[in-house]
């Protein structure tokens, strides 16, 4: 066996062998569920267990939208996600820079505190929450999510920020302000455009955690035309038997709007969450 025989095969035994058992282990989930989705309630419980249905069948996917409604639970994810990703986004863009450009008295404390906001899980804050949304008589309100989960997520998607802000050297906006532009014309001409990756890393950040939040939707919303998909995804679960075909189709659906945004913005994310990552 010569030199490059063995290079070759080395290769394979240290990369390429690895590579697929990842994305074996890692596509398992997602091909079983899409499979379940398109087998009857009847095939699903047979056995033996078939991996790829006998009779494909979409029955499933016409059950949440004719008799389940999930147009609606999407349409209301769809509003909490988006009006969340905004706020955080816009607030995460202008708490960043004061963050990163600006000394003042008491940042290191509000450093320590963002810091610390990230600590608490959901279900330690779900008491205090509930009372306050229900002072504000925002429960059954998709404004109570949107709210709370711009809460949550602000501190983070700000550390990201601030990051990113500590990258680009402060040069560029003493440049920008030398050739007669304002602070704010600086930074929107000369930041914000090379700030598009870390803000659509901080808006993806935002938009999954939002689309996905389970908790303080069980705790603020019990109108059925006000549920989100994980809570329309409970439906499935009675107390004596489990929806699997249902279930899945509707994991399916949950799963799309996150497939897109990652294959439209995946150039953008993996450049701004290494960049968010550099200390200046």
């Amino acid at each position: 066996m010569n030199t490059k025989t063995k290079k070759c095969l080395g290769r394979v035994i240290t990369l390429y062998i690895p590579l697929i058992l990842f994305l074996v282990i890692t596509l398992a989930p997602f091909y079983w569920i899409l499979v379940t989705s398109l087998k009857t309630s009847t095939e699903v419980f047979a056995r033996p267990i078939t991996y790829w249905p006998k009779l494909l069948t979409v029955e499933n996917y016409q059950y949440l939208f004719t008799k389940l409604g999930f147009d609606t639970y999407f349409i209301n994810s769809l509003i909490v996600s988006v009006a969340t990703t905004m706020l955080v986004s816009i607030f995460a863009l202008i708490g960043g820079y004061a963050m990163s450009r600006y000394r003042f008295r008491g940042k290191g404390f509000v450093y320590v505190l963002l810091l610390c906001t990230q600590m608490f899980p959901a279900v330690v804050l779900m008491i205090p929450l509930f009372q306050t949304m229900n002072s504000l008589r925002l429960i059954n309100s998709l404004w109570s999510l949107i709210i709370t989960c711009s809460c949550t997520n602000l501190p983070f998607c700000l550390f990201m920020m601030m990051g990113y802000y500590n990258s680009i050297p402060r040069s560029l906006e003493e440049a920008a302000q030398v050739d007669g532009c304002s602070l704010m014309g600086a930074v929107f001409k000369i930041l914000l455009p090379t700030m598009r990756p870390s803000i659509v890393a901080t808006g993806a950040y935002a938009f999954i955690n939002s689309w996905n939040v389970f908790i303080y939707a069980t705790a603020f919303i019990t109108d059925k035309k006000k549920y989100t998909i994980p809570l329309a995804l409970n439906i499935f679960q009675g107390e004596f038997n489990t929806n699997y075909a249902g279930l899945a189709a509707g994991c399916v659906i949950a799963l799309v709007p996150v497939l897109i945004i990652f294959a439209f913005i995946q150039k953008n994310l993996a450049g701004g969450a290494t960049s968010g990552a550099v200390k200046g």
